[in-house]
């Protein structure tokens, strides 16, 4: 075997996890977190109690560490690799599919930075209700995470619309077309849920 075919074959590989982490696990946990959040529509007490019990759980941080942590940062450090090498073409076809070629990689920047910020806050922080409820008060701690929740909705939905394709779900256009509606919809349903956990902390 070649070494240019060797290294078409490792690339295809690499792609094909880099798919895969975007959806498992990080996109469940993407969406198990926001479902989680909406308990803080339940008040202070009910929240903490949550974050409390989950935190208290035998082995949670080795759990957090081999389904979340690392996930993670290989899916961003391979994605970073991709932003860097990647040749965006806005200006000579501004197709739509284009515009969200570079709004996957802005929203993908903006999601890992807004991720080490988060995770920074919880677990360096005080992780309550109190201490997000004070950080979303201040006007750029509120633009922070409203846009790191809409950017990592985004870049999930439209990782998801990548994803069909590169494991050969949607072929055709007009399946193409159809799964584009439909994350359009999961898009506006997840920022529905994204909004719901903000405001929650705002009361």
């Amino acid at each position: 075997m070649s070494t240019t075919t060797q290294t078409t074959n490792h690339h295809f590989l690499i792609r094909r996890v880099h798919s895969l982490l975007g959806l498992v696990p990080i996109g469940f946990f993407l969406m198990f977190h926001m479902v989680l959040n909406l308990t803080a529509l339940g008040g202070a007490e009910q929240y903490d109690l949550i974050i409390h019990t989950m935190q208290s759980f035998p082995g949670i941080f080795i759990i957090e560490l081999v389904v979340i942590f690392i996930p993670i940062a290989l899916h961003a450090i391979y994605g970073t690799y991709v932003v860097y090498t990647g040749q965006a073409n806005v200006l000579r076809y501004q197709y739509a599919r284009n515009w969200f070629y570079i709004l996957q990689r802005v929203s993908g920047i903006y999601s890992v930075v807004f991720v080490v910020v988060h995770v920074y806050l919880l677990r360096f922080g005080e992780a309550n209700f109190a201490a997000l409820s004070q950080f979303l008060s201040q006007p750029l701690g509120l633009v922070f995470y409203v846009l790191g929740v809409l950017f990592a909705i985004f870049h999930f939905t439209n990782g998801l619309w990548a994803f069909a394709i590169t494991w050969g779900l949607t072929v055709g256009p007009h399946s193409q077309k159809v799964w584009t509606y439909a994350l359009g919809v999961v898009f506006v349903l997840l920022s529905a849920v994204g909004m719901s956990d903000i405001a929650a902390f705002l009361k």
